[in-house]
């Protein structure tokens, strides 16, 4: 029993440390991640996905112009405490991409299974799709450091995606990050 609070304590230590800003990698481009196609109807017609639930599907094949990728787990303090402004940031994305620019976000319950990453769903009301990174090798690939985390990627003509933002730890704001990324993505000034 004692082992396991002591390692339950270590991982969300781990976990709890801010998420890095620079990535050891020169290259910028994101790693194509493989996930599973959600059960959830509304969630595959935000990602614009057409195969059935259970299929594995390219993050590439994510109908965005921009995505932004949340690293996140469902022990985080910081990441329940940030969830609501999240929440706020997904509803500025969806209202503007009204206006003719794809901007969709994704979370990745870093070292949470799919119970915990729906707990985490349900329990912040969370509207957008969140995966399951049990192994932690989408999280480790993306440099991850800690959680929350965000990660802005825009899409190339080739479908793959740019990583042209990192974002240690939360945000004040949800529309000046929102500005934040449209910038670094090029779609304002």
């Amino acid at each position: 029993m004692k082992h396991n609070l002591l390692s339950t304590i270590a991982i969300f230590l781990l976990l709890s440390l801010p998420f890095t800003a620079q990535s050891e990698s020169t290259d910028n481009s994101l790693p194509d991640f493989t996930l599973t196609v959600p059960q959830s109807e509304t969630d595959r017609q935000y990602l614009g996905l057409k195969k059935e639930p259970g299929e594995t599907f390219s993050i590439k094949e994510i109908d965005a112009d921009i995505l932004l990728i949340e690293l996140f787990s469902m022990y985080c303090p910081f990441c329940q405490e940030e969830a609501p402004a999240v929440n706020i940031l997904f509803q500025a994305m969806q209202d503007y991409s009204e206006s003719g620019v794809s901007v969709k976000i994704i979370g990745l319950g870093a070292n949470n299974s799919e119970f915990e990453v729906d707990h985490f769903r349900t329990t912040y009301d969370v509207k957008f799709p969140l995966f399951a990174d049990k192994d932690m090798s989408m999280y480790d690939a993306l440099g991850g450091k800690g959680t929350p985390g965000f990660v802005g990627c825009k899409k190339g003509q080739d479908d793959s995606f740019t990583i042209v933002l990192k974002q240690s730890g939360g945000f004040h704001h949800p529309d000046e990050f929102l500005l934040e990324l449209l910038k670094k993505s090029g779609y304002k000034e």
